[in-house]
């Protein structure tokens, strides 16, 4: 819970605030407030560990060959299909004919949110599935599929301000996201395929808040 609550305490802090300055507001936590909510997190998990003489295995190896970064890339790509596939289902439920990529990304298109988005990203991958796995093997001693599960639900966990079906659509980015670090065994594989499925996202929600 610790390393879940401070960046969703951080989202639900900035909608306390008036309508006047609800955006301006919206717009700090998402380029500040959420990065470094992230950053302090993962920093003070990665002190601790170092404080017990414990690294977690999973975040050393970072090499890896041309096959690799091609998986990635694709693999980040297919995410974004994936999820807003899931993320269309009950909206066809709901008779909804016209689908929108944007409801859950925030509509800021500057370079500064754009940043945000791409440190956050690394920021996730190093805490959900290189501290998060690499302590559930090693420290609690999870079978490798188990840790890939639970670090999936923590990263899941860390979006329930967007809504229970947003949750939905992150365990299954972040099973992808592990199963990527234990296959490749490199860190560096889910980061680039964390980092293109934000990518894309940023650049069709920046396509489609130009042609509203």
């Amino acid at each position: 819970m610790a390393t879940l609550a401070p960046a969703e305490l951080v989202r639900v802090a900035g909608t306390f605030r008036s309508s006047g300055t609800m955006a301006k507001s919206r717009a700090r936590t998402a380029v500040i407030g959420v990065p470094t909510a992230y950053a302090v997190i993962t920093g003070l998990a990665l002190a601790v560990a170092a404080s017990g003489h414990f690294t977690p295995k999973r975040l050393l190896p970072w090499g890896a060959g041309l096959f690799w970064p091609g998986v990635a890339l694709g693999t980040g790509v297919a995410l974004v299909a994936a999820e807003f596939a899931l993320g269309a289902v009950p909206k066809l439920l709901r008779g909804v004919r016209r689908l929108r990529l944007v409801t859950q990304v925030h509509p800021l298109t500057g370079p500064g949110y754009l940043t945000a988005v791409l440190f956050t990203a690394v920021a996730e991958e190093l805490l959900y599935r290189g501290i998060w796995i690499g302590v559930l093997e090693q420290g609690l001693h999870l079978s490798t599929w188990a840790a890939v599960c639970c670090a999936a639900v923590g990263y899941a966990l860390g979006h329930l301000f967007f809504g229970g079906f947003t949750v939905l659509q992150k365990v299954l980015s972040g099973a992808v996201f592990g199963l990527l670090l234990v296959t490749s065994g490199s860190m560096l594989i889910p980061v680039l395929a964390h980092l293109i499925q934000n990518l894309t996202v940023h650049a069709l929600a920046v396509r489609q808040v130009a042609r509203l």
